[in-house]
């Protein structure tokens, strides 16, 4: 059996950042990195754009190369599964067999995508895509195919309809909602992005789900519920991830209602030698006094980091604002706060310029902000300002005002 001081399991951008986040705070404990994929630790957001297109290689997906691991004295295992977690006895058991002993254990272990249970799901050309074998495996469909059907209208769906129209795919789109990213993106704004995407010769069908898919040795089309039949060589699938947590809940560890993790303040789990971070994480956040949970790059980034250093013995809290971006076509978004509920809006700006900025509010509160092509020295009033959670009546009218700086509402 191995003894570890620091075990982290997870290959994701989250088990990338603690390493940092533990060395900084202690530069010789060994560290074990177990992750049940066949790469290094890597980032996500490329898989469904530049590594997509074949405009960034491997180097950009990783998060850092075999050196930096070497250099580090952090080991790395992949293609290995943790099958069990045992909390008295601080280890670990993997499927080849073996156990490896901690002191203090990170869970990363992040998501896995969904799959709808439709008929012919499982047919070849039909694709999830959450990891590198996945983004390779589109890509090379999409090089023969003609037409392709993305199911989903989230920002996975939005990323996906956007590379695979630049690589020369006739792209149609279905979705439940009324428009692209309505989850997060006011109607204004939302309208705005179908435009584009129809602009781009993509073809948008909202409020539509898929009934089932048909093909003989491999899919060749998608039927809707209102009978429509749309031909196509492949089909991407961005429906939403379910967590990978049962390591967790083998061990008993306390989980929320949609099967998260719970941690505190510090990440630290109910156990008081373990530790999450990244997509399973559901935190206690001090500016919305209610647990989050985010499926982003950066949280992923700042959590690991976080989990890392107090793993060490830092004992800070997480006390980050959530942030993620997207990039589609020429638009790039940046989020700032918690858009899961909101009432009413602000906007700053002009969509026809795009550049503009909406305002979030719940219960008249400051929750959150989207911005498409904002000048840079507002970013960092954005953050600040929701993270303060300022009321409607005090902000609305000066938000709206563009020769106002941003600064001096602060």
């Amino acid at each position: 059996m191995t003894v570890h001081k620091y075990v982290i399991v997870g290959g994701g951008q989250a088990a990338a950042s603690a390493c940092e986040g533990i060395r900084q705070i202690d530069s010789s404990g060994s560290i074990l990195v177990i992750t049940d994929e066949e790469y290094l630790p890597h980032q996500r957001p490329p898989l469904s754009k530049s590594y997509l297109a074949g405009k960034a290689g491997l180097d950009k997906v990783m998060v850092h190369d075999e050196s930096y691991y070497a250099e580090n004295n952090i080991e790395v295992m992949t293609g290995v599964s943790a099958t069990r977690i045992s909390r008295r006895g601080r280890k670990v058991a993997l499927d080849s067999g073996s156990t490896v002993e901690y002191e203090e254990l990170l869970l990363a272990t992040g998501g896995r995508a969904w799959r709808l249970p439709l008929s012919g799901a499982e047919l070849p050309g039909v694709f999830t895509l959450r990891t590198i074998e996945n983004s390779d495996a589109i890509r090379a469909a999409a090089e023969e195919a003609e037409e392709a059907v993305v199911i989903g209208g989230s920002f996975i769906g939005c990323e996906v309809a956007a590379t695979l129209t630049q690589l020369g795919v006739h792209v149609t789109m279905c979705f439940l909602e009324e428009y692209p990213l309505q989850a997060v993106a006011p109607p204004e704004l939302g309208g705005h992005i179908r435009e584009i995407f129809e602009d781009e010769g993509i073809r948008v069908i909202p409020t539509m789900r898929p009934e089932r898919i048909v093909g003989d040795e491999r899919i060749e089309a998608v039927h809707l519920e209102n009978g429509e039949v749309v031909a196509c060589d492949m089909a991407v699938m961005g429906v939403g991830v379910r967590l990978n947590t049962q390591l967790a809940r083998d061990a008993d560890l306390d989980l929320t209602d949609f099967s998260a993790i719970a941690v505190d303040e510090m990440l630290r789990t109910s156990d008081p030698h373990i530790w999450a971070a990244g997509d399973i994480a559901a935190w206690p956040d001090p500016h919305y006094e209610r647990r989050l949970r985010v499926e982003h790059w950066d949280v992923a980034r700042a959590q690991g980091e976080q989990a890392g250093r107090n793993m060490a013995g830092a004992s800070e809290p997480y006390t980050v604002v959530p942030y993620f971006f997207s990039d589609i076509f020429d638009l790039s978004f940046e989020v700032w706060g918690d858009l899961v509920d909101w009432d009413q809006t602000v906007t700053r700006g002009s969509l026809e310029e795009e550049s503009v900025s909406y305002w979030y509010f719940r219960d008249e509160i400051l929750v959150g902000v989207l911005a498409l092509g904002r000048p840079d020295d507002e970013r960092d009033p954005m953050e600040q300002l929701v993270a303060r959670g300022l009321k409607y009546d005090d902000v609305a009218e000066a938000l709206q005002d563009t020769d106002q700086s941003l600064d001096d509402l602060m």
